[in-house]
C-alpha cells in the first residue's frame, strides 16, 4: 500500500499534467488513509482537499461555459468529502474556509450574474484554481472591463502563477477605478503582489513600494484584511520600525488578540518567510470584506461598482430619477463604436418594467469613456438599431432579465 507521502508526490504529478481522475483517485486514497489515523499535518491536509477539490471540478465548464451548467458531478464529489468528514469532524477544522468556498460555488453558479462570478472566481483561488479564475474574469471584464473587483481577484491569480508583473499592471488598473471608499481592495492586492515580487527579485525597491500601499491602505481603512497584507510586507522587509508598527496595527485590526498572542504570531509568520520558497508569501490568498456583493441596484451604484466613476446625465425626461430607482442590471458591453467618442466603450443596462400588460426594459446607454449615461432616445435611430441588434445578439434580454425567466 502507498504512503501518504508517495500518493501526494503522485497527486502533484496528476495536478501538474491536469489528470483529474488520476487526481482525484489519489487525493481519495490519502483521505482514507487520513481515517484510518495517519499523522498528516495541516499543511498538507489543506493540499490534499484541495487536490480532491480541484479533480472534481476538472475542467471547470460548468463553471466558464454559460450554457453547460451541470455540476452534477462536483455536487456528487462535494457529497464524498462531506461523508470523509463526518468520520473525523475534528480533525478537518483548519480547512474550515476552503470547505465554504467549495459549497459557495454551487450556490453562486445557480445566477451566474457578474458579481456572482467574481466570486466564484475568488473562490476557485481559495481551492487553487488560479487558472480557472483567470478565465472566469476575463468573461466578466469582457462586459465590465473596468470592474475593479474581476481586476484585483485577476491580480491574485496571476500572482498564484508566479506573473507577478501582469499582476501588479491589472492591479494599478483597479486601484484607478475604483470607488474612493474601496481602494482598499486593489491597495492589498498590490502589498501582496510587490512582497512576492521583492521575494523573488531581491529588490528592495519592491519592498519599498509593498509597505508605502501598506501604508495607504491601512490609512483608508483599516481591517483585518489590511493588517494582514501589512504584516507580510512588514515581515519580509526586516525593518524593525515596519515590524513595530505591523504589531500595532495588528492589535488595532484584532483588539482581541492579547500582546503574548501576537508575539507567538509574528514568531510563526517569521518563521513561515524564513523556511518558505522565495516564490511563496505569507498570506497569498486575497482576503475582503463583502461589501463588493451587496445588492448594487440603481444604475448609478452599479456603474460606480462595474467602471468606477459616477456617469454624469443630461437633465432630460425625468432620467436622473429613473436611473436613481432600483431595478437595473448590466446587458453587457456593445461591440459597436459610441457614436460620440467613436470607442468601443458603450455598456447598456436594463430595467424591467410592465406597461399595458406588455413586458418591456428601460435602456441606460453608458460610455466608459465620456463618462456618460443616457437612454435610447438621444441616439440617431440607425446607429441605435446597429447598437441594440448587436446587444441582443450577444447577451439576449430574455437570458438575463430575472423578471423574464
Amino acid at each position: 500500500m502507498n504512503t501518504v507521502l508517495e500518493l501526494l508526490e503522485q497527486s502533484a504529478k496528476a495536478r501538474s499534467a491536469e489528470n483529474w481522475g488520476e487526481l482525484e483517485e489519489t487525493s481519495i486514497q490519502v483521505l482514507r488513509l487520513i481515517n484510518k489515523d495517519a499523522r498528516i499535518d495541516a499543511s498538507d491536509l489543506k493540499t490534499i482537499v484541495r487536490n480532491y477539490l480541484s479533480s472534481i471540478i476538472g475542467s471547470g465548464n460548468f463553471l466558464v461555459k454559460l450554457n453547460n451548467g451541470d455540476s452534477v458531478k462536483y455536487q456528487e464529489g462535494l457529497g464524498k468529502l462531506s461523508a470523509f468528514i463526518k468520520q473525523r469532524p475534528h480533525y478537518f477544522e483548519s480547512i474550515e474556509n476552503i470547505l465554504i468556498s467549495a459549497q459557495e460555488i454551487v450556490l453562486l453558479a445557480l445566477d451566474p450574474i457578474p458579481a456572482n462570478r467574481n466570486k466564484i472566481a475568488k473562490n476557485l483561488r481559495e481551492l487553487a484554481r488560479p487558472d480557472l479564475s483567470i478565465i472566469i474574469c476575463n468573461q466578466v471584464l469582457a462586459n465590465t472591463r473596468l470592474n475593479y473587483y474581476a481586476l484585483t481577484i485577476l491580480c491574485g491569480a496571476h500572482c498564484d502563477l508566479g506573473e507577478i508583473d501582469k499582476a501588479i499592471e491589472l492591479a494599478e488598473i483597479a486601484l484607478k477605478y475604483s470607488p474612493e471608499i474601496q481602494k482598499t481592495f486593489p491597495l492589498n492586492a498590490l502589498v501582496r503582489a510587490h512582497t512576492l515580487k521583492f521575494k523573488t527579485s531581491g529588490d528592495f525597491s519592491e519592498i519599498g513600494k509593498a509597505l508605502a500601499y501598506g501604508h495607504t491602505s491601512i490609512n483608508l481603512k483599516l481591517d483585518i484584511f489590511a493588517a494582514n497584507a501589512f504584516v507580510a510586507a512588514a515581515i519580509a522587509s526586516t525593518d524593525p520600525d515596519e515590524i513595530d508598527y505591523a504589531r500595532e496595527i495588528l492589535s488595532q485590526a484584532e483588539p482581541q488578540l492579547r500582546a503574548a498572542d501576537i508575539s507567538a504570531l509574528f514568531l510563526a509568520y517569521q518563521a513561515e518567510q524564513a523556511l518558505a520558497p522565495k516564490n511563496v508569501v505569507v498570506e497569498s490568498i486575497d482576503e475582503s470584506s463583502d461589501d463588493y456583493f451587496a445588492i448594487f441596484d440603481s444604475l448609478f451604484d452599479l456603474v460606480v461598482r462595474d467602471e468606477g466613476f459616477v456617469p454624469s446625465v443630461p437633465d432630460l425626461r425625468n432620467m436622473e430619477q429613473r436611473f436613481a430607482g432600483d431595478g437595473w442590471f448590466l446587458q453587457g458591453l456593445c461591440n459597436v463604436p459610441c457614436p460620440t467618442c467613436h470607442l468601443v466603450s458603450l455598456h447598456s443596462y436594463r430595467k424591467h418594467f410592465t406597461r399595458y400588460g406588455k413586458e418591456m426594459h428601460y435602456w441606460a446607454l453608458v460610455c466608459d469613456n465620456c463618462k456618460s449615461a443616457t437612454d435610447s432616445i438621444d441616439y440617431d435611430k440607425k446607429a441605435f438599431t446597429f447598437i441594440s441588434s448587436d446587444l441582443e445578439e450577444n447577451f439576449p434580454i430574455a437570458s438575463i432579465c430575472d423578471e423574464c425567466n
